[in-house]
């Protein structure tokens, strides 16, 4: 099995909850997940079908059978293959390009990662990190959430992430289905 994900941030991410399925049980706790996490280095070589060689080689051969893709959707303004939808076509694209003998999986976080863990904090800690974005304009400078998730985890490293929150839901399936 093969996760390929943008880049080192989801790495660490995903690596994290795979932990999390492993502690509860819910995945097996042998494997070390890392090995099956390839970090892209950013959506435009993660879409690539010419990054893929090697693995087409290893699905041919039967040493890896499934698949699952994770990355970000971004903002739709900022180009080709950005905002949910164009996201999605361009996913399947790749997936019909690259033409393999089994069934890739995909998950794609509306956004960005960051956005993503931002929606999965309480009403009030959202309204605080709302504020202190609007305080500092630093949507203005830079529209992704990265910078407060920066400050979250900072606050919060013992547990940055909720993986028990539903919008973690449907990766989690995702990510059992896999393993």
């Amino acid at each position: 099995m093969r996760i390929f994900c943008e880049g080192q941030d989801d790495q660490i991410f995903i690596t994290k909850f795979l932990q999390d399925l492993a502690n509860k049980g819910e995945i097996d706790s042998k494997p070390k997940y890392i090995k099956y996490i390839e970090n892209m280095v950013c959506k435009s070589q993660l879409l690539k079908a010419d990054n893929y060689d090697n693995i087409t080689t290893d699905i041919t051969a039967g040493k890896i059978s499934k698949v699952l893709f994770i990355f970000d959707a971004d903002f739709s303004e900022d180009g080709r293959c950005n905002g949910l939808e164009e996201s999605k076509q361009c996913i399947e694209n790749l997936i019909d390009e690259l033409n393999w003998n089994i069934e890739p999986d995909y998950y794609i976080f509306d956004k960005n990662l960051d956005d993503f863990i931002l929606k999965t904090l309480s009403e009030d800690q959202q309204k605080c990190f709302q504020e202190f974005d609007e305080c500092l304009e630093i949507e203005d400078r830079n529209k992704n959430k990265k910078i407060s998730t920066c400050i979250y985890k900072k606050l919060y490293p013992q547990a940055p992430y909720d993986f028990s929150h539903q919008n973690f839901n449907e990766l989690k399936q995702k990510l059992i289905n896999l393993f």
